[in-house]
């Protein structure tokens, strides 16, 4: 029923945009696209891909957890791909949390790690804003979303690293309640690992700026030159952080009206905004395609294991 609502949400949203804008001038966005460009934002998007799986490999290193990078490309993708494919009430964090925790036996330790790799995400997301917008013209609105999302983060982040369940809790011993504890112990037990801390936290920035610059390529593609790299840099992650909104299929109508709403300010018509948005969000798709044909390849082979229990495991 959720899934439901928020599919009509998000249809509601962009039939709105649409209805509100110029069609004629919408069809003539993705007329002119240079695809030159718009191959270039689909590698880097790719390049985005390779930060986030290294960032969340620094985060289970620092939880004790080595795995093969590889098996974790495959996770990220695979998530990536139900994310955009098959909504749910799992979703592509919970589709990680799964494939890792079944690989190390461990679902509250893969929870931990995604859920951190998740707040620091986010905290790199507002760190980034806020600092650009020293240089830039700052919206204030945006500014104290950027400061909002700080305070929250770093409060998850510090709750992860050093907070206690309820006595009520720690004294029973159901599924629950043992998932709790265990999950808390390994966000614990990252503290000693600043230096791990401090390169996910880099990468998480490093992240934010690939977002961006693939943004950039697709506004390049779209001719679109009144935006230059500083006030991208400003304005995505707050598009990114408005899209994170839980009322639509993956940000479909929220974050195209983000977009238009943030870059009118900076003279981007509602076409060439709502377009460029489009255009990311197809991308993401087509990109995330890959995950689909590793997770098939994965369910193929989980089945021959079944038919064949002398199979040897995967080596990565």
């Amino acid at each position: 029923m959720a899934a439901k609502l928020k599919f009509l949400i998000s249809v509601l949203l962009l039939g709105l945009l649409i209805y509100q804008l110029d069609g004629q001038a919408l069809r003539g966005v993705f007329l002119t696209a240079n695809p030159g460009w718009l191959l270039l934002a689909a590698a880097l998007i790719v390049l985005s891909m390779v930060v986030s799986v290294e960032k969340w490999s620094q985060i289970l290193k620092a939880e004790s957890i080595y795995l093969p990078w590889y098996q974790l490309w495959k996770a990220y993708w695979i998530g990536l791909f139900f994310n955009n494919f098959l909504p749910s009430s799992i979703g592509g964090d919970g589709i990680r949390i799964f494939l890792v925790g079944r690989n190390i036996s461990n679902l509250a330790c893969a929870a931990s790690s995604v859920i951190i790799e998740r707040i620091m995400a986010t905290l790199g997301l507002a760190l980034t804003g806020l600092l650009t917008g020293l240089v830039v013209k700052p919206n204030w609105q945006v500014s104290w979303l950027f400061v909002g999302l700080t305070l929250v983060a770093t409060g998850l982040l510090v709750f992860l690293m050093w907070g206690s369940l309820p006595a009520s809790v720690v004294q029973r011993n159901g599924r629950l309640s043992n998932f709790l504890r265990t999950f808390l112990a390994h966000g614990r037990s990252v503290r000693g690992h600043g230096q791990r801390l401090l390169l996910a936290g880099c990468l998480s920035v490093l992240f934010q700026l690939t977002v961006v610059a693939v943004n950039y390529a697709i506004f390049r593609g779209l001719q679109v030159n009144s935006l230059g790299w500083l006030e991208l840099v400003y304005i995505i992650p707050a598009i990114s952080a408005i899209a994170m909104v839980p009322i639509g299929i993956n940000g479909y109508g929220v974050r195209e009206g983000a977009y238009v709403i943030l870059l009118a300010s900076y003279g981007v018509a509602g076409s060439a905004a709502l377009g460029a948005s489009l255009l990311f969000a197809v991308l993401v798709s087509l990109c995330s395609l890959y995950g689909g044909l590793l997770w098939l390849v994965n369910r193929e082979r989980n089945v021959l294991r079944e038919r064949l229990p002398d199979m040897k495991p995967e080596v990565n």
